[in-house]
Parts: structure tokens; sequence; C-alpha cells
């Protein structure tokens, strides 16, 4: 009995080391994803539903009694934006000739849609609105899209574009869809019923920094409001950002100051330092002459770029900090290398209370120091670089997203505007499929419990990588409303994508997401195809994205336009072929073939952000060689199943001579038996 109760206590000792052992198994994220069974919509039946009479007549048979009413100065971006909502009007009824524009004042035929601020739009409430949100309302037959009147010009007019879009959008069921095509039903009738609808951004600053993104004025069509048709302000295109992150330098250049205020600078090894190591240093933050100097230049800058609203002072990328004496009891004091940078950034938002003072929580920098709280107007930056692409911060289920979980929410405890940079493509293979949709839902609702107040989504600056204005779309649309029906959301900008092909696409995103959704795995911005190999690039998988992604194409043969957006997401399947396990040269060839024709077809530049080869480096050299690997692999176990069977051959044979010979001798020598019976 003893024994058995030891190999009982041995057993589960050993089933809870095992366990321990696993991979982690925590919840991923709370929304199922399921695209298929959304795919409803039909532009027909939206047609007859908005054709039943309501209030608001606003076309008839074609007809519109309705113009379009501006006031009598209007920026010119906004009226680029005006002049879309009059060329899907007319796309939409059908009429070239309806929805004149006229300008207030002295306008007063109704009925009219009132764009911002006219003569007559004072009735129209504004004070619920939030940063860019809006109003669209109807009063007596007239319908009004205004922005805040208690922000800034810049800020209103974005909010009465962000209204433009939504009511053609939300109203009139148009999309958005891409930088080269906006999906607009023809609706020949359209009743709508009283309008009375006021719309806040969930964040306050949005970004999807993304090739696409920034192409043509698509920013503006999904609202983007961080996303800048060009450098304003020399900071890459953010908009309303006056300096960007990694900026201390901008303010206390070594150039200027080095030679007489060394005093500045990084205490590295014995001395001060500027450089060191081939990198930046920081600035020695603790110095108590450097502050008049980093106000004062950013005071210039201000005045030199007033628009800008966001002004950032952050370190360096780099580990290059100050170690001096008093630097070393700042860090002893705080718990944090933080706490200098907070007292600096904290003086400079009481001093500018009208701008936000961002800066990074980021590398030595992440961590909160004790006993100090942010002013209202700091803005801290976190780039949780390392974060899970499946495991949402929400539920913190695994190392990478509960380090995550654990930063957001400590800042969070000090600040109420955090900034959230985000990253949400494979940087290393930029073409190979990334299914990363369903984690979002949570992140992005996890971010605004959390006062993060802005989002950076990071994808790719080059064109054309994986789903990538997809991926822009539903992020931005996420960025406004954190409750938006995602799997709905992707199911109607497949069926008006990709038309025919839709069925076979949605059943490849299902795949793809169903297969990572349960095990205990995780997706990273960098990570090799063969990662995956066990889970959604498993060889069965692959074989039938190539099916379904063939069906699409086949589907959509005698339509160029979509035929061309499917061919995009082929290109994805095929480069996944492309890595698949095993030495299947013949599979691999095929595969790169349709792929390079494809690729210069649609202008793809680099398969990587990280170590480029540009395209034609990858098409001529790297992919060559990989394949030349596969033969050669092929070929070496091709040498040594042959020199292994000539070993076992020349075995065979040597111990078969031996063998004989050695019977032969034994025969030979063999003494004969002497002791013979013969029968009694």
């Amino acid at each position: 009995m003893k024994h058995l109760r030891f190999c009982i206590l041995i057993l589960i000792l050993l089933a809870v080391l095992l366990t321990g052992c696993q991979p982690p198994k925590g919840k991923k994220y709370s929304t199922a994803f399921g695209i298929a069974e959304n795919l409803t919509y039909d532009e027909k039946v939206f047609r007859e539903e908005v054709a039943q009479k309501k209030s608001l007549p606003l076309i008839v048979d074609g007809d519109s009694n309705y113009s379009i009413v501006i006031p009598d100065h209007l920026d010119e971006i906004l009226f680029g934006d005006v002049l879309f909502l009059q060329s899907a009007l007319r796309k939409i009824s059908g009429n070239p000739s309806a929805f004149a524009i006229r300008t207030d004042p002295g306008y007063a035929t109704m009925p009219c849609i009132s764009i911002g601020t006219t003569s007559f739009s004072s009735a129209v409430d504004t004070t619920a609105i939030a940063d860019d949100g809006y109003v669209i309302k109807s009063i007596s037959g007239n319908i009004y899209i205004k922005g805040s009147d208690r922000q800034s010009e810049a800020v209103r007019n974005d909010g009465v574009a962000n209204g433009i879009y939504s009511f053609l959008e939300n109203q009139l069921g148009c999309m958005f869809v891409r930088d080269d095509y906006d999906y607009i039903p023809y609706l020949p009738t359209v009743y709508l019923h009283e309008l009375n609808i006021v719309s806040n951004p969930d964040f306050r600053w949005r970004r999807i920094y993304q090739y696409e993104v920034s192409s043509g004025n698509w920013s503006r069509k999904i609202k983007s409001n961080g996303t800048a048709a060009t450098s304003e302000f020399g900071n890459d295109a953010n908009r309303y950002w006056g300096t960007w992150c990694h900026s201390v330098f901008t303010f206390v250049p070594p150039e200027e100051y080095f030679e007489e205020h060394p005093e500045f600078y990084a205490y590295i090894e014995g001395e001060r330092r500027y450089e060191y190591n081939g990198s930046l240093t920081q600035l020695c933050l603790t110095n108590p002459d450097i502050y008049p100097v980093i106000e004062a230049n950013m005071q210039n800058l201000m005045e030199q770029y007033p628009p800008a609203v966001y002004w950032d002072f952050s370190i360096n990328d780099n580990m290059n900090y100050c170690t001096c004496e008093a630097c070393e009891r700042s860090y002893e004091h705080y718990g944090s290398r933080a706490g200098a940078m907070l007292e600096i950034v904290n003086k400079l938002a009481r001093k500018f209370p009208e701008k936000y003072i961002s800066t990074l929580a980021y590398t030595y920098n992440k961590d909160v120091p004790r006993g100090i709280r942010c002013e209202p107007n700091v803005n801290i930056v976190i780039a949780p670089i390392e974060t899970s692409q499946l495991y949402s911060s929400k539920f913190g289920a695994n190392e990478a997203s509960a380090e995550a979980k654990r930063m957001i929410e400590a800042w969070s405890a000090v600040s109420d505007n955090l900034f959230l940079w985000d990253y949400v493509v494979n940087f290393k293979h930029l073409l190979l499929p990334f299914p990363n949709f369903a984690v979002q839902q949570d992140n992005v609702e996890f971010y605004k419990e959390n006062h993060v107040k802005s989002v950076f989504h990071q994808g790719s600056r080059e064109q054309g990588d994986e789903l990538a204005c997809l991926r822009s779309y539903v992020l931005a649309r996420q960025l406004w409303d954190t409750d938006v029906d995602v799997n709905a959301l992707i199911a109607k900008y497949l069926v008006v994508t990709y038309g025919a092909a839709a069925p076979y696409l949605a059943e490849y995103l299902d795949l793809m997401h169903d297969s990572v959704a349960t095990e205990a795995i995780d997706l990273d911005i960098y990570d090799k195809p063969s990662a995956h190999r066990g889970d959604y690039l498993d060889k069965a998988l692959l074989a039938r994205y190539d099916a379904l992604t063939q069906q699409a194409l086949t589907a959509t043969a005698n339509d160029a336009k979509t035929h061309g957006y499917v061919e995009e997401i082929r290109i994805n399947v095929l480069y996944a072929m492309m890595h698949a396990e095993g030495l299947n040269v013949a599979y691999k060839r095929r595969a790169f073939s349709e792929f390079r024709t494809l690729v210069e077809r649609h202008g793809i530049t680099t398969p990587t952000e990280v170590t480029p080869p540009d395209m034609t480096e990858y098409l001529t050299k790297t992919y060559p060689r990989h394949l030349t690997q596969n033969v050669l692999a092929i070929v070496g176990i091709a040498i040594g199943c042959i020199v292994l069977a000539a070993i076992g051959v020349f075995a065979f044979v040597w111990f078969g001579v031996r063998k004989k010979t050695l019977y032969a001798i034994r025969c030979k020598f063999k003494r004969p038996n002497r002791k013979h019976r013969g029968p009694v």
C-alpha cells in the first residue's frame, strides 16, 4: 500500500511539472472571428430599403431638390471634401447635374445640405462634440453637417470632413475601401429618417502609418487624422506634431552647445560625451542650467509652427544615458530614469498649457517613477515593440501581452494622456499572411479604458504589403469606434471590393484565424515562415489557400480591376508557398514564377523592411539562392542515400563472402566423427 501511495505521489508531481512546462494557454481575445457567415450585404436589397418612404426625400427617381451650401470662405482642403460629396451624390443618384454647390450668405432656397458654419446653421447645437467629432442633424428638411464650434479651425474642419464621409458611409452605404477605389452604390431613390447624430472619436489622435493611407485623400476618408499629406513640420508627416520622437538633441544640439557646455551631455566612463561607440548619447537632464535652454528653443519652434499641437521631448534611440552623481541620485530617488525626464516635461507642460508635451516611455525610461504625476497636458508614448499579435493586452495571458498590460496600466495611473505606438505587420516578411485581425478589438477597448488618447498603428512604409488596405480600413474604423462589428465590417468590405471572389476570400481569412485561435502559439512582428509550419502555414492549409485564391481569380476573370485586387492576396499565398516546409523544388518554382510576374505587375518594390534586399535583388538572387540550397539539400540527401546503399551492398557482399570463406575453412579442417554407430 505504501508503494502504491508513493507511485501516485510521483505521478502527481510529474503531471504538475509537465503542465508547468507547457506553452501559455490563456485567453487571447474575446471576439470570435468569422467572416463567411456575415457575407449578407446585397446592394439590390439595400437599394430597396432606402427607397421606402421616410421623412427626408433626398433623391427621388434620380432627381433631387437638395443643394449643397457652403460658407463664403471655406478652407481649400475642406472644399475638396465638399466636391467629393457632390460627386458621390451624383453617382448615387445617377444624375450628373444634381446637388449644385451654392455659396452662403444670401442663399435661401430649401432644402439643402449645409456644410460647416453657414448663416442659418446656428440652430444646430455643437456642445456635445468632442475633438474632431461631428453632428449631422435635420431641421425642417435641411441636413446640417458641422464640427465643434469650440475647437480650432483646423480641428473643426476635420470634424466637418468626418461628418461628410460618415454621412456617405453610414446613411448611404458607401465604403472608402482603398486609396484607389471608393464603393458608391447606385440608389436612384433615397428617403432618410430624421437625423440627429453626434459622433465623437474614441481616440483623439489617430494614425494608420501605411503607404497606401498616405496616398491621395484616403486618410481623410477613413478619418486617420494624424496623417499629413506632406511633412509640414519636418516630422515624417505626422499631422499636428511639431517634433516627433528621439528629439532631445533638437532642443540642445551638440554642434551648438557642446563646446561651451559639455556638462549638458551624458557623463559616461569618466567624461562628458555626445557620442559613444558610434551612437549619440543623451542629455544630462539633472543639470540645473539645461532647462532654460530647452524651454527657449521649444518656444522658438512653437512660434515658427503655430499649427502644431504636440511637441515631443524624448530620449535618443540608445542606452547611452548619463551616469553622473546627480543623475544617479535621481535614479535612486525615483526608482526609474524617467524621473529626471518627467521633471523637465512637467515644467514644459506648465509653461505651454495650450500644447501637449510628449515623451517616450521606452527602453531605460519605460518604468513609472515613484511619487510623480504627469501634468494634464503631458503625453506619454508607450511603444511595447515585443507585444503579442495574438494575445490581447487586455488579458495579458502570455509574457509579451502581460508586459504591455503592465506598462499601460502603470502609466495610466499617473497620466491622463497615453499614446500607444502599436505594431501591426510582419516587418521581416511584409508579404507573408499575418492573421492578427481578431486581437485588435480587445486591444482598443483596453486602450480606451486606460487613458490612451492617441494611437499610432505602424504598418509598412512600403507599397503593397499583406492586406494593407483591408487592415488599414478596419483599424481606422476601430480607432473611431471601438464597438464596431469587425466581422460585419470585413464581410461587407469583401463583398464590395472583391465581388464574386468574396466567398473564397472569406473562407481564406476564416481558415487562417481559426488555425491560430485555439493553439498556444503567438505571432511576432519578426516571425519567419518556418515558425508557423505547424499551424496556419502547414501544408494542408497552404494547399487550401492555394485553391481558394485560384478560385477567386477565376471568379473575377472578367473584371480587370477586381481581378487585380485578388492578385494582391494571391501574392501573399504564393510567398507562403515559396517558403513552405519541405524540399519540393518544382512546387516552389511554380509558385515563384507566378509570384515574380505578379509583384512586377503590381509594382511591389521590397519584401522586407528589416534587411532589404529590394525586390529586384530578391527575385534575381535571394530567392533563387534559396531554391539552389533546396536543390543542394536534395542532392545531398540523394548522395547520402546512394552512399548508404553502397555501404549496405558492400557490407552485405563482404559479410556474405566472409561467411562462405569461413564456412569453407571450417569444412576443410573439420575432424570426422569417429563415434559412428550402426544399427543395432
